[in-house]
């Protein structure tokens, strides 16, 4: 017959597979629902009797909630709700019931998968100040989730995507800082950069109006480095190779078009001396500066905050998620030609963060290891050295 579900996250409901179980009135759903909030743990009968009754149940509430557990035992099948220490404990799975699913998800960093939970106002139609609390607290939660999935969404470089739905977002939450620094980001990175100067100049007047407040320090240097196009162009590459003989095909294949390079072969074969000879030499098409990092043994989120730094952006514009860090250093480069070489990579994914969000920037990755995530998921041309 199928698993129970439970969801709370939106109209309560209990489902068996795809289909709905009927488990009665308003009340007694109010019953189910605060032993799933509290699963596997005993909810006292006065708790029980406060909660979906309020501060001062009438008489009969007691005698009501005995039947209400009866009724919710039967339309349940026997799911257990066992009667102990002078209350009920309802013992379930917590992942069948989508409130702990979704707190479960958000711990382990997946607030998209979190999010997609997510039906409507949580509670929805019960009645009640513990569950206008519980709504208040979740709505906090979900919002924080909604920020991080943003935040990764950014990092992935859907910026022309999330623009629609950011801005009725904002139009929502019109003081929200972090909401209105996501909506800047996306802009920027769709090309609409004045669009952004005029969101930020909004959000400022109405603090200023509503709350007598400027914008926060982190969204004042997003705004100086992101909508005023960052001053800063870093040429970080180190001295060419001296003495740089031979390669010539090699150097020559490394023009092929498109935005990631990958040079790989066995150690002592020369990829770091042939990725800074091309790079020296073509210095001049990427106007907006060169960055390099030397990958190895290095976390890749430490090379991203170096290379948000050097794009001019100050400590206090630097947001402490890692995603959110990803996300800024896309938008930075976003319309701007750089050349970023990224040496020593032992892996795809140390190279992903690094990777920016368009096309006008070329990329060169060397890596004693062929890469082949880059040249399958991002379309990096290969260029593979030997020995001899």
């Amino acid at each position: 017959m199928g698993e129970l579900g439970f969801r709370l996250l939106g109209t309560p409901e209990v489902r068996r597979g795809t289909e709905r179980v009927d488990v009665g009135h308003a009340r007694q759903l109010s019953v189910l629902a605060v032993l799933l909030v509290d699963v596997n743990q005993v909810v006292n009968v006065e708790k029980l009797l406060t909660r979906v009754w309020g501060e001062a149940p009438p008489r009969q509430a007691k005698s009501a909630l005995y039947s209400y557990v009866s009724r919710l035992r039967s339309a349940l099948d026997g799911l257990p709700i066992a009667r102990r220490s002078g209350g009920y404990v309802l013992e379930a799975d917590p992942a069948v019931i989508d409130l702990h699913r979704f707190r479960s998800l958000v711990s382990a960093g997946l607030p998209g998968e979190a999010m997609s939970l997510v039906r409507g106002e949580p509670f929805e139609g019960l009645q009640g100040a513990w569950f206008a609390g519980l709504r208040e607290t979740l709505a906090g939660e979900i919002t924080a989730a909604e920020l991080d999935h943003t935040d990764a969404r950014l990092a992935a470089g859907e910026h022309r995507a999330l623009v629609a739905e950011l801005t009725a977002r904002a139009n929502a939450r019109p003081l929200d800082e972090r909401l209105a620094g996501q909506l800047m980001r996306a802009l920027i990175g769709a090309d609409r950069r004045p669009d952004a100067l005029a969101h930020y100049a909004r959000l400022q007047h109405r603090l200023a109006d509503e709350l007598g407040l400027d914008p926060g320090p982190a969204l004042r240097d997003l705004h100086a480095s992101l909508v005023q196009r960052p001053q800063r162009s870093p040429h970080r590459l180190p001295a060419a190779p001296s003495g740089f003989t031979g390669r010539s095909a090699e150097l020559t294949a490394l023009d092929v078009d498109g935005p990631i390079v990958t040079i790989t072969g066995p150690t002592g074969t020369g990829k770091t001396w042939l990725a800074l000879q091309w790079a020296h030499d073509h210095a001049p098409d990427y106007p907006d500066g060169q960055l390099f990092a030397d990958l190895d043994g290095t976390d890749p989120a430490e090379v991203v905050r170096s290379f948000i730094a050097a794009l001019g952006t100050g400590p206090d514009g630097i947001p402490p998620e890692p995603h959110a860090q990803t996300a800024l250093y896309r938008t930075l480069l976003a319309g701007r030609r750089m050349l970023i070489v990224l040496d020593n990579a032992a892996d795809t994914a140390q190279v992903v963060p690094l990777l920016p969000g368009t096309s006008g920037c070329r990329v060169l990755v060397t890596s004693r290891e062929r890469l082949p995530g880059l040249v399958t998921a991002h379309g990096a041309r290969p260029v593979v050295l030997t020995a001899g």
